[in-house]
């Protein structure tokens, strides 16, 4: 999964209800709302998901469901007896998809808006992210206050090029990777980059960098409150899904899991 990828779908407009999308399936048909499977009494979920990496994917070792949005769903299913199915589609058909009946809840790190509150109810907050502010790992920048007259960096097509030449740089430089955002700051070709808080930090947790530092605390330009989704008339989904993250809330796993793919306590929800 690329940083582009990501951006661009975090970030894209939705498919408006009622467009015929091609959907990839990989593990279920209708489902008709959360059905029983497996022992006489066991009820199976099926989440819908862009396989999109840290966030709600599949691991190609295990083919076991991962990610931040992943493990959450996942504790919650253990919790209340659930089996949980995938199904995956792109980003941007998550919605029309569910509408469809083609599963239960999206479980996609998918920000909670007032325009996509109209088409689908959300669950009570997951956790929160947005952006952050990378630099070199003996850098004193501090915060964005501390860029101006600074040579910043962004990633190409993303919303945070918009971002960077807000701020009053001396210069900004675009690159079309993730890999070379990073590059820049390593090489000190930049002062300062700003890119997705959770892919960085994911990537950061898979490849350790001791010529890097994420500025923290950084209370982010673009802030996301992440939920779940569920269609309007699934009532008791959605109870059952805030009562479920209530109760992991209350425990070490929430935060374990979301600095198992980088984040840490800035990033959680009460």
């Amino acid at each position: 999964m690329t940083k582009t990828k990501t951006l661009r779908t975090r970030f894209a407009a939705l498919v408006p209800m009622g467009v015929a999308v091609a959907l990839a399936m990989t593990a279920c048909g209708s489902t008709g709302g959360a059905s029983s499977g497996g022992g006489a009494d066991q009820k199976t979920i099926t989440i819908a998901t862009s396989n999109d990496a840290p966030f709600s994917f599949t691991d190609q070792a295990s083919g076991e469901l991962k990610g931040i949005d992943g493990d959450m769903i996942n504790a919650i299913a253990e919790a209340k007896g659930w089996k949980v199915k995938v199904f995956t589609s792109e980003f941007a058909t998550l919605i029309a998809a569910l509408n469809a009946k083609k599963a239960d809840v999206i479980v996609d790190a998918m920000y909670i808006t007032d325009d996509r509150k109209k088409q689908i109810n959300f669950t009570d907050p997951w956790y929160t992210e947005g952006e952050a502010m990378v630099v070199p790992s003996d850098s004193t920048l501090t915060s964005r206050d501390d860029v101006k007259g600074k040579v910043l960096g962004a990633q190409t097509g993303t919303v945070f090029k918009d971002l960077v030449d807000s701020l009053g740089g001396s210069q900004v430089k675009l690159f079309d990777s993730q890999a070379a955002l990073l590059a820049a700051v390593e090489n000190k070709q930049v002062d300062a980059v700003f890119t997705d808080s959770a892919v960085i930090g994911y990537s950061l947790v898979q490849k350790p960098n001791p010529k890097l530092k994420l500025v923290s605390p950084y209370k982010p330009f673009y802030p996301g409150i992440i939920g779940a989704g569920v269609r309007k008339d699934d009532t008791q989904l959605l109870a059952d899904l805030n009562s479920g993250l209530a109760d992991l809330k209350k425990t070490p796993k929430y935060l374990e899991i979301l600095k198992k793919y980088g984040l840490d306590d800035s990033n959680m929800s009460k």
